[in-house]
């Protein structure tokens, strides 16, 4: 499959986003183990969780914009392959960073790893490159799975690799060494498989800046302006339920790590299945801004009702209908925004694009996890807030026809 590579690196981004939520839940929000002092208060543990989550996202933010323009006159190729050694580099650096409990350094390697993560508009590139406009929907579909599986897995192997229980060799530092071989393995691959997609030498500025004026030109783009409106505001909230619902689960449900891992690997299991297979025949059947209106809806009114479930086992009967919610917003606004450029600003475009969630994802936790520490509803709260709020953008704008239909 020509595309395998290219997924493989996908579903490598997504491992290394999820890898950490049950080793830094624990590592964090744990009084009796850690890194921190036990007298530490849990509005400090809180707003150290959101502050190493949220360099993933921020190096992905600044990583994404740039590594995107670089594909464009490097080529996509080349570019993959620098973003799997970086990668690979930095799942290294973190496990050093436990060995010597260094917030510092784990801070470092998670920004680092977000920046080689930026990669995903280079793997969204490759996709449009060798798509016919038939089959784009449908592979941007298989990116979304190879990230949802990635999504599955990733959260599974902190929790799974890390507890000593299973296996006497396990430990914290065993996950991140686990995805640095898997890197070295696909860097393998792309050099073995992958050809080089790149139509046309496409020149581009590049500077550290890239990411805060692409995401500028979001927002004043004639085009698509609503629409990465729209996403920033539905990324807030979906980042925000992603990001601190562990310390929901801790919190109410006294779930460990293996447990949070468990819960992880269900959503994931589940957005995988949905996007790689239930969502294709509604790709085909419903246009789509229908599908986003459907999304936003459902979202909004599955978190609420994940806010008042009071047994686990109910916890887990609600994760398909979110999960196939959220599998049909991705693939349509993706469509969306690569129908609207030609094939030689794609990387631009879809660099720009990919700013904009991560811009939302990444700032949010900077300054709100000591609240979420303090208050563990909040994650479904600000999520359905969200999901709400970007569903009347969406209308409004759809009424206005700012949109691309």
């Amino acid at each position: 499959m020509r595309l395998f590579p290219v997924l493989l690196t996908v579903f490598i981004d997504s491992l290394g986003f999820g890898l950490v939520y049950p080793i830094f839940s624990v590592l964090l929000m744990n009084p009796e183990q850690g890194l921190l002092l036990v007298n530490t208060s849990l509005a400090m543990r809180g707003w150290l969780f959101g502050l190493l989550v949220s360099g993933f996202c921020l190096g992905q933010f600044f990583g994404g914009p740039i590594l995107g323009a670089l594909s464009d006159y490097k080529g996509r190729k080349k570019i993959l392959l620098y973003t799997l050694w970086l990668a690979a580099s930095t799942y290294a650096l973190t496990a050093i960073g436990i060995v010597f409990e260094s917030i510092i350094v784990i801070f470092i390697s998670r920004l680092l790893g977000g920046i080689a993560a930026g990669n995903w508009s280079v793997a969204q590139t490759v996709i449009v490159d060798t798509s016919t406009g038939e089959e784009k929907a449908k592979n941007f579909g298989l990116l979304g799975t190879a990230w949802g599986t990635g999504f599955v897995i990733g959260p599974y192997l902190g929790g799974k690799l890390s507890d000593p229980s299973i296996c006497d060799i396990f430990n914290l530092m065993t996950p991140f060494l686990a995805a640095s071989f898997l890197c070295l393995l696909n860097i393998v691959l792309l050099v073995w498989k992958m050809e080089e997609s790149l139509p046309a030498i496409q020149l581009t500025k590049i500077s550290l800046k890239t990411g805060i004026q692409q995401l500028k030109e979001a927002f004043i783009s004639g085009k698509l302006r609503s629409l990465f409106f729209m996403m920033f505001i539905f990324c807030v909230g979906w980042g925000f339920f992603t990001e601190f619902c562990p310390i929901f689960l801790i919190r109410k449900f006294h779930f460990n790590g293996s447990e949070i891992a468990n819960f992880y690997a269900s959503i994931g299991f589940w957005i995988a299945l949905c996007q790689g297979l239930i969502i294709r025949p509604f790709l085909r059947w419903f246009s789509p801004n229908i599908l986003i209106l459907t999304a936003l809806l459902g979202m909004g009114c599955t978190l609420i009702i994940m806010a008042f479930i009071e047994v686990k086992f109910f916890l887990y009967c609600i994760l398909p209908a979110l999960a196939f919610f959220e599998a049909l917003l991705f693939p349509s606004v993706t469509t969306i925004v690569s129908n609207s450029s030609d094939k030689q600003s794609q990387g631009h475009v879809l660099g720009i694009y990919n700013s904009v969630q991560w811009a939302a994802i990444g700032l949010t936790p900077l300054f709100s996890g000591s609240f979420v520490a303090i208050y563990p509803y909040l994650p479904f709260t600000v999520g359905a807030m969200s999901m709400f709020f970007a569903l009347i953008v969406f209308i409004t704008s759809n009424r206005h026809k700012d949109l691309i239909y």
